[in-house]
């Protein structure tokens, strides 16, 4: 039943297996704690995985069923400790491999997490979750096959959002595999280039952020730069008057509690960024009437193969060339709008000149640092320019500071209005090397991004705070540099 995703049924049976011997007891109860995972049940999958190792310390499947837990509540290193002893005494499933490898994507160790999830995929090719994790390794041909396969299948645990978004996936990977120059390439040499940043206004006198002017078929919009967004996302008005290309439909979801947009993934034969041109490139379309007023979004990891220094101080966008690996050629920089792009592997390397960067964990891409609320244990925070202001989630402010209901503040996002917004008490905010003291911060629930990212965000850094900082990001190497002048007029 967990194979085919009937992962109610499988509870139900997997709790009366708990009544067995203890051997059985222990197996059923890591299993269990697997199945609470994917029903969103945390606070049950950590008792069940605890359970599990209290009938049998020794048990590896056990073992590795804790590790997934400690993984989805963000203690990476505890998670980490576990699965290398498992590997250590050879005692490694096809799961510890398949979380090993979410570990080194993570902590961008590339090379690493290929081999781990090949090891995975030789253990337990029936697994569903190491499947899925496997099949976007592939080449690009192989991948839309086993997509194709999955499709047929039709296994989505009733979701019906994963399913349109695997047949937009595959429209646009059928689309590629018709016009593969269809690769977002860079056709200007202008490197390093510098971009002014565009102010976004609430109204005449409140700052919403900063966007980047940005040519669409030579349509000119401005795009909210948005480090906690993928992509270049434009509304539905710019992509007709530009002539966008429909390739297929897809749902584009964000903060709220209405549900995702209505859009579609289009084509645009070039993108203008500043100096910068790129030809042939993919882009979403969000219906207007769902765009919060913005002509859309520039998800800033679209800069992946560049050093991206966001100054916002000084209102400036920089992009220049990575450092080259050692002993391998500069490889040449494009945008990453393409799902068939093939990267060599390579595991996280610091060039001398970052060593002072941060190194944050990267989901997708969502760069993650750890931050701590007063005196609580460390917590992961998303690093979002496109959020107005920092939050916190109701559960990471209990026990950290006070927590009262707040019907006055209004929050809306790509998912429409948040319906329960909460501020809190006094909150001092710890990341990297700064912090900063608030009166207040506002608080909602972001377990829905948490499940889909599959560990705990507690709250993002927004705009408000982010404005002070020069930001420089190494998407390569998942390394974030802040820098702050005291001396500056803010």
């Amino acid at each position: 039943m967990f194979r085919a995703r009937e992962f109610n049924a499988a509870a139900a049976k997997l709790t009366e297996a708990t009544g067995s011997t203890a051997m059985i007891s222990a197996k059923a109860y890591a299993w269990l704690a697997r199945t609470d995972l994917h029903l969103h049940k945390v606070e049950d999958a950590e008792a069940a995985a605890r359970k599990a190792t209290e009938l049998d310390p020794a048990l590896p499947v056990a073992q590795s069923a804790l590790a997934e837990v400690f993984f989805r509540q963000a203690k990476f290193a505890e998670a980490e400790e576990i699965l290398r002893k498992l590997a250590a005494a050879n005692q490694v499933d096809g799961r510890a491999c398949l979380f090993l490898a979410r570990l080194y994507w993570a902590t961008a160790n590339n090379k690493g997490a290929k081999v781990c999830i090949d090891l995975a995929r030789k253990i337990d090719p029936d697994d569903p979750d190491i499947y899925r994790d496997w099949v976007g390794t592939l080449p690009w041909k192989e991948r839309l096959a086993e997509w194709k396969k999955r499709l047929a299948l039709g296994k989505f645990d009733d979701d019906v959002h994963e399913r349109e978004g695997l047949t937009a996936a595959i429209s646009v990977l059928e689309n590629e595999e018709k016009q593969p120059e269809h690769s977002c390439r860079l056709v200007s040499k202008t490197l390093p280039t510098e971009t002014t940043l565009v102010p976004l206004l609430i109204d005449a006198k409140r700052l919403r952020g900063y966007g980047l002017s940005v040519k669409v078929n030579d349509t000119s919009s401005k795009l909210l730069v948005d480090t906690g967004a993928s992509g270049i996302l434009i509304n539905s008005k710019i992509a007709e008057k530009a002539g966008v290309t429909k390739i297929a439909d897809q749902r584009i979801g964000g903060i709220g509690d209405r549900g995702a947009s209505t859009g579609y993934v289009g084509f645009a034969k070039k993108l203008q960024v500043g100096n910068l041109v790129f030809e042939d490139c993919y882009v979403d379309v969000v219906d207007k009437k769902n765009s919060i007023n913005e002509d859309g979004l520039v998800g800033t990891d679209v800069f992946a193969d560049f050093l991206v220094d966001l100054d916002l101080p000084n209102t400036k966008l920089r992009l220049s060339e990575l450092p080259p690996f050692p002993d391998q050629p500069t490889e040449t920089p494009g945008l990453q709008l393409s799902q068939s792009g093939s990267r060599n592997l390579h595991n996280r390397w610091i060039p001398p000149q970052f060593a002072n960067y941060e190194k944050v964990y990267r989901f997708g891409h969502m760069l993650l640092i750890p931050g701590f609320i007063n005196n609580s244990p460390p917590r992961l925070f998303l690093v979002d320019t496109g959020a107005w202001d920092n939050i916190i989630t109701p559960e990471a402010a209990k026990g950290a500071t006070k927590l009262h209901s707040d019907s006055d503040t209004i929050v809306k996002g790509l998912s429409g209005k948040v319906e329960k917004v909460y501020s809190t008490g006094d909150v001092t905010l710890t990341f990297g090397h700064f912090k900063q003291q608030r009166n207040d911060m506002v608080a909602f629930d972001m377990t829905h991004i948490s499940n889909n990212v599959g560990t705990e965000i507690c709250g993002t850094l927004g705009f408000a705070m982010l404005y002070l900082l020069d930001i420089k990001i190494d998407y390569r190497d998942d390394l974030v540099d802040f820098s702050y002048d005291p001396y500056r007029f803010h």
